[in-house]
């Protein structure tokens, strides 16, 4: 999470009362100094991961080639592009090994069903969690339509919740000033709620260059919600622009793209991966990524599939910003089944 933001602007919360208080701060603290020590990639509130272990494969480069039921996360219009009913079950464990003892989880489970005239509809869930201290979830409805043969068009409206833990500290705050129980839940808390939620959008679009070549252009969280507790304080989720190009023949697929989000400024990232699909239902690809503020990542994964199902694992590891790590392992699972469309 973008931490150092986070924590000014909940210290400006902690300050509109007479005192200071220091338990929400702790809580804060406690929950973020986890995610600050990841410079490599700077969290923010809702911060557009990895998700999907083929698409964390391919270094997360995916809009362009987006065409399975992950789509609902990189670029809804990929969602066009689904021939049968897709659904997928994903775990992630962020940064295995750190010294810390964190442990940061993700997970993410989605449905795509194509129609025959009226496109593709997809629904999608995402958590992340940081033990009982910090979560993130993300509740979507998504909706693609494939136009003149060409063109994919398609569009996500997501639920978001973010909520903090309890703990003695915010249950009995403190006077930071003196160290006094003062008896009383945390005042930051106590006006605010301990969780704030919000609606987003994205949009997307694919075009086909070529029986082999095509494009992508997504815009996630269009609106960039305020996920503040306090309506004084400002945490926008950042919205990010992509676009990408990609090529893709019956047994290989690369991807290739650049994206600008906004932090404190606006930063800048290329990420770009590839995959081939060899015999027995075996794949394999590897990616890489590179941007401002120590960006430096590089992934690997594998695959195999057996009648209707795919497994898939990645391995993305950072090259700079973050040490004793072991990397972060993805697996996920898909399901295809029904007509083809």
């Amino acid at each position: 999470m973008r931490a150092q933001s986070q924590r000014a602007n909940e210290r400006k919360s902690e300050r509109a009362g007479e005192k200071k208080f220091s338990s929400a701060r702790r809580l804060i603290r406690s929950s973020l100094a986890l995610l600050s020590l990841l410079p490599s990639l700077s969290f923010a509130s809702f911060e557009e991961l990895p998700t999907g272990a083929r698409q964390a494969g391919l270094g997360n480069a995916f809009t362009a080639l987006a065409d399975d039921v992950y789509s609902t996360y990189y670029n809804p219009a990929g969602l066009a592009q689904l021939h049968r009913s897709e659904f997928t079950a994903y775990y992630a464990k962020l940064y295995s090994g750190l010294t810390d003892g964190s442990s940061i989880g993700r997970n993410f489970v989605a449905y795509g069903h194509p129609t025959a005239k009226r496109g593709t509809f997809g629904i999608s869930y995402l958590s992340l969690s940081l033990a009982d201290l910090y979560s993130e979830s993300t509740f979507g409805f998504h909706y693609a339509q494939a136009i003149r043969e060409k063109w994919n068009l398609g569009g996500s409206i997501k639920f978001l919740k973010k909520s903090f833990g309890s703990d003695i500290y915010t249950e009995n705050a403190i006077n930071s000033d003196s160290g006094q129980q003062l008896n009383a839940p945390d005042p930051l808390f106590a006006k605010n709620g301990s969780s704030k939620s919000a609606a987003s959008f994205d949009m997307g679009a694919q075009y086909r260059i070529s029986k082999i070549y095509g494009v992508g252009l997504a815009i996630l969280n269009v609106n960039s919600p305020n996920m503040a507790l306090s309506p004084s304080d400002t945490d926008k989720v950042a919205a990010v622009y992509k676009a990408g190009l990609a090529r893709r023949t019956k047994t290989s697929s690369v991807d290739a793209e650049i994206s600008a989000r906004e932090f404190t400024s606006r930063e800048y990232r290329f990420n770009m991966g590839g995959e081939r699909w060899l015999r027995g239902g075996f794949g394999i690809r590897g990616g890489l990524g590179f941007g401002q503020r120590q960006y430096q990542v590089t992934s690997i994964g594998f695959s195999y599939r057996w009648e209707s199902l795919q497994f898939d694992y990645a391995l993305i590891y950072p090259l700079t910003g973050i040490k004793g790590t072991f990397g972060t392992n993805q697996l996920s699972m898909t399901f295809r089944f029904g007509r083809k469309n």
